[in-house]
């Protein structure tokens, strides 16, 4: 039975926690499956990865929730009144799209133990986020008002929802009469000055980042309803979605105090098929960086002073994993921020795969077979020369993507963008979350 593979996406992504709640879940139950991030620049390159990549199951985050929505072959009940997608599965071929994140709105407030009926509500932001929760309040009875920096935007959004709208330059009355306050927007974007807040508001915040006016809305003695709920109650019904069942909510609920990837060691390693970009790549992020770049194959051959054919062919593979093994904990051992650029075929020794896994973070290179044989020299790949060089990179591609799947934390892809550009693009990924060297 094939590896499930599900993933989140957006622009920036490796902030998202969703990973780890979903992981969670697959793990308590056994599951032969991974959830890793997807770091598109555009919904269209999401998409081409969800297609090529066989992913089954894709929840989708800023900027891509409208945008990806006409990218599908279904767009059902809410999302499509929405316009707005957060979760996308594949069934037998047919692209469906859903949003789940109305649900995660209104089930936060009943975790909270909040009735929502009949309250006034500002939603400020009208982007999917902003029409999901405005959407989700309005369904359930309260008296919502849609704030947007363009007000034609929530006016828009109001007629769609069938709720009120209002002008950015009237916040602070409608904040004074308004019982709950949510901030769709940016995070550390705040219109709203600290003097508006008393302890009669109940504030949400969609940022579980770090909120401005979550830090206001404490001080001030609000009701505060997590972001973090909101995440996890739309992730236990797209999970449902993915896989036909519900979750245990308080298993994925552990995702969200797990270790991410920014508190990881700063050693990144690259995989992926020969000829997708590990190594050349691998050098560029690691000069943008500042970083160390080793290759582990040439730092073998380097330790036992013979080629890598020659070790297999006196020593045998285990062997060859074996000095994998060594080079990689040599690597982890050192103090150096580094970029790892791994030999296509690590992935088939499990303990590598652990090692990589639990002590970088493990970048995928994807570009499919076809363009690969295309700009790969032939001459200096023997296993191409043996038969049509899409077809070995296919079989190849086959065969490890499920080990691919297991090893990665995250997927770029390199078909069609400059390699500068692709580095640049990684490195702006890991600059947000670790900041820069």
């Amino acid at each position: 039975m094939a590896t499930k593979l599900l993933a989140v996406t957006g622009n920036p992504i490796l902030h998202s926690k969703s990973p780890n709640m979903f992981n969670a879940m697959f793990a308590q139950n056994g599951l032969d499956a991974e959830y890793i991030y997807v770091a598109a620049e555009t919904a269209e390159e999401a998409m081409f990865l969800f297609k090529q990549m066989n992913i089954v199951g894709m929840n989708v985050t800023s900027p891509f929730k409208e945008k990806i929505a006409g990218l599908l072959d279904i767009v059902h009940d809410e999302a499509k009144i929405l316009g707005s997608v957060n979760t996308v599965v594949n069934k037998d071929g047919v692209l469906h799209g859903y949003n789940t994140d109305f649900c995660g709105v209104t089930q936060s407030f009943v975790d909270a133990g909040i009735d929502v009926k009949g309250k006034k509500c500002v939603v400020i932001g009208a982007g999917g986020a902003g029409k999901a929760a405005a959407y989700g309040l309005h369904s359930q009875g309260a008296e919502v008002v849609i704030v947007n920096r363009t007000f034609s935007k929530a006016k828009e959004s109001a007629t769609i929802i069938g709720c009120g709208c209002g002008e950015l330059k009237d916040l602070e009355q409608i904040v004074a009469t308004s019982d709950i306050i949510i901030s769709a927007l940016q995070q550390n974007v705040n219109p709203i000055k600290e003097e508006w807040l008393s302890a009669k508001h109940i504030v949400f915040d969609a940022n579980y980042k770090g909120s401005l006016l979550v830090d206001m809305a404490r001080r001030k003695g609000c009701t505060i309803v997590s972001a973090e709920d909101w995440l996890l109650n739309q992730a236990v019904v797209s999970y449902s979605l993915f896989l036909g069942e519900n979750p245990d909510k308080e298993v994925m609920r552990t995702g969200l105090t797990m270790p991410t990837l920014a508190q990881k060691n700063h050693l990144i390693s690259t995989i992926g098929i020969m000829g997708a970009g590990k190594t050349s790549h691998g050098k560029l992020l690691a000069e943008q960086l500042g970083y160390g770049f080793y290759d582990i194959d040439d730092e073998i051959v380097a330790k036992e002073g013979r080629p890598i054919t020659d070790i297999f062919a006196t020593d045998g593979e285990g062997y060859f994993r074996e000095l994998e093994k060594t080079v990689l904990s040599e690597k982890f051992n050192s103090a150096e921020s580094c970029i790892l650029s791994c030999g296509g075929g690590i992935v088939l020794n499990k303990p590598n795969r652990d090692l990589l896994k639990q002590n970088t973070v493990v970048v995928w290179f994807y570009a499919t077979p076809e363009t690969i044989s295309k700009r790969v020299n032939i001459e200096k790949r023997p296993l191409l020369q043996k038969g049509n060089p899409s077809e070995i990179l296919q079989k190849l591609l086959s065969e490890r993507h499920d080990l691919y799947a297991h090893t990665a934390h995250v997927v770029f892809c390199t078909e069609v963008a400059t390699k500068m550009h692709t580095a640049e693009r990684v490195k702006n990924e890991f600059e947000r979350i670790w900041g820069t060297k």
